[in-house]
């Protein structure tokens, strides 16, 4: 069970397929649409949702080299009817067969199993947050379900075979600093003008050259730790943005065609706040870069430079960023600031600021008095989606932070439920972990013959915990 930013079960990716196969209406990342049916019920849903399966499936490979998704499996269902859906076809499913394999449909969002063997989500189709999703962006609701698999099981894909240790702390800098996210956004706006229209491609990469830059120099730890999150996200935006293209009909082979039903905008013209965190500018920005930079492949090709290595087997195998590579060798150039979109941005983070001080400061006090005990609670443990409110670091503390975690884990001894609870996460000798420092006069603990109740308004439950040392620190992990 890994978590992101925002509704995931077994990916850690945010910005999804289920986002671009809507219409252009998030600026910043949003695509053009598929056809919207106004089909809800389990069985016109699956039969289009096959559809999609079908025809981007199989090119799953040819999309992104070694990734492969014609063999996996999608089970919606709305707690009365249930489909198998295959790149085959759509089978019905009784409740005996969820029993006999089992597999439960969540009460809401979707979970990661697997389904005679094949890697499978299960979504629940009836969750109302999708519907108001559909319905938001102006998509299907198949759609929104295609994308939402699709987008889980690519990141389920690309977490194979990886030492959680290995993994750099991901996360937005608190408090929120509106300069690095301008920077990212004048990045961004002056990519989007390089892919749609060619005339300014040269001039307008070279402005984003200089934004980068200076992102890099001025604030280099947010670009170290920014490094894995942008080539994880961005292949998995480029990877959304090309599958949508292929519903939509274009060839996926001829960029021109992709471009035509690609629809990202300019900030400018509307700013989306899910996009002012490093991990919400990751996809985008990853999305573009690789569109750019198959344009500069199939130029490659025409001038049969064999040895090329394609930048996105760089990417996986390199540890490259899209943009990174997109931007190497080239010169840049200097260019003004949006003036209104700064203030845009001052005026957006200056209210999530508001928002994220009383729940992380009193988080923050927390950890750094060695008093207080960690709770360490399995995030493998977590059942169905896990709500994050966004990651966020801060100084002087070694996890990222999770503004709004949702979410219930089930353990043998019991089970822990959250509601909008601000928590830390992060890896414990290759463990990932949800970190929970315990009130040191235990007004909302009490430990009994190692079982824990726990209740502090946003997380509630009462499970049995092993006492382990933790550098010298009291840590309690749930059994």
């Amino acid at each position: 069970m890994l978590i992101g930013t925002g509704r995931r079960s077994a990916a850690a990716i945010v910005g999804g397929l289920a986002a671009v196969l809507a219409v252009a209406g998030c600026a910043g990342g949003s695509h053009k649409a598929a056809p919207v049916s106004k089909a809800t019920a389990v069985a016109p849903v699956a039969t289009e949702m096959q559809a999609y399966v079908a025809k981007v499936w199989p090119e799953a490979g040819k999309i992104w080299p070694g990734v492969v998704l014609k063999d996996q499996r999608i089970v919606i269902g709305d707690g009365r009817t249930a489909r198998l859906i295959s790149v085959d076809g759509v089978e019905n499913l009784t409740p005996a067969d969820l029993t006999k394999h089992k597999v439960q449909i969540p009460s809401s969002g979707s979970l990661y199993t697997n389904w005679d063997g094949h890697p499978t989500v299960v979504i629940n189709s009836a969750d109302s947050s999708y519907t108001d999703e559909a319905k938001d962006e102006h998509a299907s609701l198949s759609a929104i379900l295609f994308g939402a698999a699709t987008d889980e099981l690519f990141h389920s894909w690309q977490q194979r075979g990886r030492a959680l240790d290995r993994h750099p702390m991901r996360g937005t800098e608190y408090p929120l600093a509106v300069t690095p996210r301008l920077y990212r956004a004048m990045i961004y706006n002056d990519v989007v003008a390089a892919y749609h229209d060619p005339k300014q491609k040269q001039q307008r990469l070279a402005n984003a050259a200089y934004w980068y830059q200076k992102w890099q120099k001025e604030y280099a730890d947010e670009a170290k730790h920014a490094a894995t999150t942008d080539a994880s996200e961005g292949a998995a935006g480029y990877f959304d943005a090309v599958a949508s293209a292929m519903v939509g009909g274009a060839d996926r082979t001829k960029p021109d065609e992709i471009r035509e039903h690609v629809g990202f905008e300019p900030l400018d013209q509307g700013l989306d706040p899910r996009r002012l965190t490093v991990d919400g500018e990751a996809a985008p920005l990853g999305a573009l870069a690789g569109l750019l930079l198959d344009q500069a492949q199939e130029h490659n090709k025409k001038e049969k430079d064999k040895h090329a290595l394609s930048w996105q087997k760089q990417v996986a195998q390199g540890g490259q960023t899209p943009l990174a590579l997109l931007l190497q060798g080239v010169a840049p150039v200097a260019e003004q600031p949006s003036d209104g979109l700064r203030q845009a941005i001052q005026d957006e983070l200056a209210k999530q600021n508001s928002d994220l001080i009383p729940r992380f400061n009193p988080l923050v006090r927390a950890y750094n008095n060695s008093g207080d005990a960690l709770l360490l609670v399995p995030l493998e443990t977590a059942t169905g989606d896990l709500e994050t409110g966004g990651y966020y670091t801060t100084k002087n503390v070694p996890y990222a932070m999770l503004a709004r975690l949702n979410g219930t884990f089930r353990f043998t001894s019991g089970q822990l439920t959250a509601k909008d609870a601000s928590v830390l996460t992060g890896t414990v000798d290759g463990h990932q972990y949800v970190i929970v420092p315990l009130d040191p006069e235990h007004k909302t603990s009490k430990l009994s013959d190692n079982r824990l109740q726990l209740d502090t308004g946003p997380l509630t439950g009462t499970f049995h915990v092993k006492a382990q040392k933790l550098n010298g620190r009291e840590g309690l992990v749930v059994q």
